[in-house]
């Protein structure tokens, strides 16, 4: 699903330059998650724009599907940080924003949006506006946009790293069924060690920037019952500590 070779970044601006990525390799086959891990400002989200065609590398060569990346691709969604809701639209008018776009009319709109937002346990909050709304109902009205356009990429800027501790871990689950039933790739860009281990398939580790590959660690037993209380799981998280230096 997605191929990147020797991918660089380089920022410039006002006669200064930023190298953000080097020589970033890696292969990624459909149906998988990936979870991108790294320290602060090493790249990661550059990365993620990279692969979302919103930002083109300055070298190396990155596919989707076998396609460059291009931003108007409908095949991928992207959901952010701050989970990019219009402030004046109800649930419903932000959930069903990326169809009205396409051109859908609004009986096919419902049709589509509706399911959608009964699943994610939102259809009582259709009419309610995100003021009104937690934090993690926001992050399921950003992802119900996204499900509404039936993608087959879906890239997740660190979509939890506002919410609390127990928000957090029910909706690590609710992505985690979400990958599962709609046979989604996923790539995750976090900065939460657990996060990376639970929701990832595959574990890409960035250095410092300019952010390189220390390594990709394959998690075959993601999703598996009772896996955040088995050792594999705390010793993959001890792995990842050891690799990015962090301190027990």
């Amino acid at each position: 699903m997605i191929a990147a070779e020797k991918l660089s970044l380089t920022y410039e601006k006002d006669n200064t330059r930023v190298e953000a990525l080097a020589d970033i390799t890696f292969n990624l086959r459909k149906g998988s998650s990936l979870s991108v891990i790294g320290p602060s400002g090493c790249g990661k989200s550059s990365l993620l724009f990279v692969i979302a065609g919103l930002i083109k590398p300055t070298a190396g060569k990155i596919a989707i599907d076998g396609r460059v990346p291009d931003r108007t691709n409908p095949d991928t969604a992207l959901i952010l940080q701050d989970y990019g809701l219009f402030p004046w639209k109800t649930v419903y008018e932000n959930a069903s924003l990326g169809l009205r776009v396409r051109g859908y009319n609004k009986r096919a709109q419902r049709d589509i949006v509706m399911p959608i937002l009964e699943k994610l346990g939102l259809a009582e909050f259709a009419r309610h506006f995100p003021t009104q709304l937690s934090g993690g109902q926001k992050q399921r009205v950003a992802i119900a946009r996204s499900l509404a356009l039936s993608p087959k990429l879906l890239l997740m800027d660190e979509p939890l790293s506002s919410l609390d501790a127990l928000t957090r871990e029910n909706l690590q689950k609710f992505i985690l069924d979400i990958w599962f039933r709609h046979s989604l790739t996923l790539v995750l860009v976090t900065h939460n060690i657990e996060e990376a281990v639970f929701l990832g398939s595959h574990i890409l580790v960035m250095s410092e920037r300019p952010g390189r590959v220390i390594d990709i660690i394959e998690n075959p037993l993601v999703g598996t019952p009772g896996f955040r209380q088995s050792s594999g799981y705390h010793q993959l998280c001890s792995r990842l500590r050891g690799l990015l230096g962090v301190v027990n």
